[in-house]
């Protein structure tokens, strides 16, 4: 197993650094030529160190998500060298830390499913566990510790609400620029309206939009739409994991998925949200009016989210209604003594 895990390792740290590189072509050396060559390098590193040689479709679905991982790091550094915010760094610092996670997330995936449990191996036989309540789904078995469920509910709020702290800091305004910057080009592309970013660096408000003919609309955090998604990054961090190992075998692979793609609607959301409202604005109607209608219309995204998390992390609304049935057994018992 040590072996196993060395290999392990040692494949991830070799593609963190082929990632790291392609992000510093992106910033010194913007040519396709050098990315192409690393990505090839990616790619071909993949296909040979990888245990699942013979399953054609995880190889491909491998060589996607790590292929596109380093194609983003390569961007973040092409962005970061034309970008005007004194915190423009802080843009690498933060999020490539997290793509190489996000590789050895990958690896560990793979090397897991080449991992069979025994049946002795599992809470049957658990003197620990076998007297504990649980909970069957689509023949899996869910039990949780109490500890976890206390956590899931005191750490999900209090951590969501500290991420986004830490994105509202002035450092953290790189955010603002590429929010700004991607909904003007959008305004300008689909409507021709001339709109501009302009950045001043000065008081809370760096970042503002110029519409002609209009007063100017000052960004904030609030307007990234990162709210949604640290709320859901507390959420998917703190989802109670069940004992039993073959349930929880991939447990931080679908939390990493589920993490991903539901920060992508709600970022591509957010952008399509802030087209309608400053197009509205732009032809005549009142901000004040626009802008809380159309940010709560917007909300009804965190609904296809919780599907979202129902299929890819079933323990999210299991770990709940394992709770629930906790409680009332406890307040049952409770009565009975009495």
């Amino acid at each position: 197993m040590s072996l196993i895990l060395k290999n392990q390792y040692l494949i991830g740290l070799s593609l963190s650094i082929q990632l790291i590189i392609a992000f510093f072509i992106g910033l010194y050396f913007p040519y396709l030529f050098l990315i192409a060559i690393v990505l090839i390098i990616h790619l071909l590193f993949i296909h040979y160190s990888f245990p699942q040689k013979n399953n054609r479709k995880e190889e491909v679905k491998n060589i996607l998500y790590l292929g596109l991982n380093l194609i983003f790091a390569y961007i973040i550094g092409l962005s970061i060298s034309v970008m005007e915010s004194n915190s423009k760094y802080n843009f690498g610092l933060i999020l490539l830390p997290l793509l190489v996670l996000f590789i050895f997330v990958v690896v560990d995936k793979n090397f897991r499913e080449n991992i069979s449990y025994k049946k002795n191996e599992s809470l049957e036989n658990n003197p620990l566990t076998s007297k504990r309540l649980s909970i069957e789904f689509e023949n899996k078995k869910y039990i949780f510790k109490n500890n976890s469920l206390i956590l899931f509910a005191i750490g999900t709020p209090l951590v969501s609400y500290l991420i986004y702290l830490f994105f509202d800091l002035q450092a953290n305004y790189w955010l603002h620029e590429i929010v700004v910057k991607q909904t003007v080009y959008l305004l300008n592309l689909f409507f021709n309206m001339g709109a501009e970013a302009i950045y001043n660096p000065i008081g809370n408000y760096h970042w503002s939009f110029i519409i002609p003919g209009k007063s100017s609309i000052y960004f904030e955090t609030f307007c990234t739409g990162i709210q949604a998604i640290c709320v859901f990054a507390g959420l998917i961090l703190f989802i109670p994991h069940s004992q039993d190992k073959e349930t929880n075998r991939n447990i931080i692979w679908r939390k990493a998925k589920s993490l991903i793609v539901s920060s992508i609607i709600f970022y591509v959301v957010n952008i399509i949200r802030m087209l309608i409202q400053i197009y509205l604005y732009y032809i005549g109607y009142p901000w004040e009016s626009i802008h809380v209608s159309i940010s709560a219309a917007s909300s009804f995204i965190a609904a296809i989210i919780i599907l979202l998390l129902h299929k890819w992390i079933p323990e999210f609304i299991i770990s709940i209604i394992y709770s629930g049935t906790l409680i009332k057994e406890k307040l049952k018992s409770k009565d009975s003594s009495e």
